[in-house]
């Protein structure tokens, strides 16, 4: 009998079929996120927090302190330290990000594609880079 719950339990966890490395490594980001702090040029970014990101899928949306909207998809690497994620924009610009999460927190580091500096290989800035770090808490469900 447990056997046979066993596979049903995990096919009831991730729906029907077969669940690619793509989902696999969103799922930790699945949910809603509050922007708490950033840097850019080695420099605190404050007008960024209170920011919301949210990860539905492969699917995400930010709406800015500022009050803009952004949509696009994203796309996961987790074969790699630091993980990777690239931003797909609606309108076509493709931010490249390394990322790391725990159970409530994540964090990025990222460039616009094609600008002077490659993808952040780590969680630091400088007043020489492009480099912009933003730090996040996952919204609790509850209220």
């Amino acid at each position: 009998m447990i056997r046979l719950a066993l596979p049903l339990l995990l096919l009831l966890s991730f729906g029907q079929g077969s669940v690619s490395a793509q989902d696999s490594a969103s799922t930790p980001l699945q949910g809603r996120w509050v922007v708490t702090g950033g840097e850019h040029g080695g420099k605190p970014m404050d007008a960024i927090k209170n920011g919301v990101m949210s990860i539905v899928g492969n699917a995400f949306e930010i709406r800015t302190a500022s009050g803009n909207v952004l949509n696009g998809t994203l796309r996961i690497d987790a074969s790699t330290r630091p993980f990777k994620m690239d931003l797909v924009h609606a309108d076509g610009d493709v931010w490249e990000a390394v990322y790391e999460t725990t159970a409530d927190t994540m964090r990025l580091n990222y460039v616009e594609k094609g600008g002077k500096d490659p993808r952040p290989v780590s969680f630091t800035t400088s007043e020489k880079t492009e480099e912009s770090i933003v730090t996040l808490r996952r919204e609790s469900l509850q209220k």
